[in-house]
Parts: structure tokens; C-alpha cells; sequence
């Protein structure tokens, strides 16, 4: 009888040992975003377009939310010595899934306005940018190309954001 009520006891130890560990286990790989609820990190608007969606992981697993590529890319070049980054997530254009944003490709494309107006679309694959480049035209980027752009033409520009609050598109609603 102790032998098996002193296994049982051992069971239920380990048990309880694997749901701490794996409770405090940290967040590696992207969440789902709430379209339509979940707010931007960067520009405080919320995030509607299912084809744009980024996120960037800290290495404590805390996950930062955006509309855009471009407020991704902000928020990462002002963020990135301050913060220890493990992982950078955008949508795939075409299917609609998070990939990794370093590995992704870009199609930086006037006639595909992005929701902050950057133009920048991303795509898993070259043959799937080219069937989307085919149609609308566009110059096609990597990751640290999407960082000179949005860093050289936004940032530069004063498109901060620091306040989360967007001066100009609160100007453009209230006409």
C-alpha cells in the first residue's frame, strides 16, 4: 500500500514539476492577432488589414503587436539596443500567416499602399512576390532594405510616433 500511495505522490510531483516548467515557459513563436481588437504597438491604431500584421518577441518572450511592416521596422530600429529581441514576424501577403521577417522578401509597391503608407508587402517566397510584382510592379527588398527605407523615409521624415499618437491622421478624421 505505501508503495503505491508513495508512487502516486511521486506522480503528482512530477506532474506539478512539468506544469510549472511549461507554464514558464517563454513565448518563442508568433501569436495570433486579434484583427479588428489588438492595438499597435507603435502608432496606437488599431490593427484591421489580416495582410500586414508584423510582431517582434523579446527574449523574455513579451510580444509587441503592429498594423504595419513599417511600424514594426520603426519600432524595432528605435527599440533593438534597449531591448533584447529574440525573433521579428511578418504576414505572408498571399497567406495570410506570420513568417519570419528576416527570411521573408518585400515588395516595396506604390500601387499596394500599406496601412501606414509605406507600400511595403511581404511574401515568403520570391515566385510568390513575382506573381503579386507581375500584376502591380515595385522594387523587391530584403529585411535590412525595409530598415535603410522606412528609417531614411519615415523615421527621417518625423514619423515618431513616441506619444502613440498620429498627428496626421488625427488631422486628416477630423476634416
Amino acid at each position: 500500500m505505501n508503495f503505491v500511495k508513495g508512487g502516486s505522490l511521486t506522480l503528482f510531483y512530477l506532474l506539478f514539476l512539468l506544469l510549472v516548467a511549461t507554464s514558464c515557459e517563454k513565448i518563442k513563436a508568433p501569436v495570433p492577432i486579434n484583427y479588428g481588437v489588438d492595438k499597435c504597438e507603435y502608432c496606437q491604431m488599431k490593427i484591421m488589414d489580416d495582410r500586414y500584421g508584423s510582431e517582434l518577441i523579446t527574449s523574455t518572450g513579451k510580444v509587441y503587436k503592429f498594423d504595419s511592416i513599417e511600424c514594426l521596422a520603426s519600432f524595432y530600429i528605435k527599440n533593438k539596443d534597449k531591448m533584447k529581441v529574440h525573433s521579428l514576424w511578418v504576414t505572408d501577403f498571399q497567406k495570410k500567416n506570420l513568417i519570419p521577417a528576416q527570411k521573408a522578401v518585400y515588395l516595396h509597391s506604390k500601387e499596394l499602399p500599406s496601412p501606414m503608407g509605406m507600400n511595403l508587402s511581404a511574401f515568403s517566397s520570391e515566385s510568390e512576390l513575382k506573381i503579386v510584382k507581375d500584376k502591380y510592379g515595385g522594387k523587391v527588398l530584403n529585411w535590412e532594405d525595409v530598415l535603410k527605407l522606412v528609417e531614411e523615409k519615415w523615421l527621417n521624415k518625423g514619423h515618431n510616433h513616441d506619444h502613440g499618437h498620429d498627428h496626421e491622421h488625427e488631422h486628416h478624421m477630423h476634416k
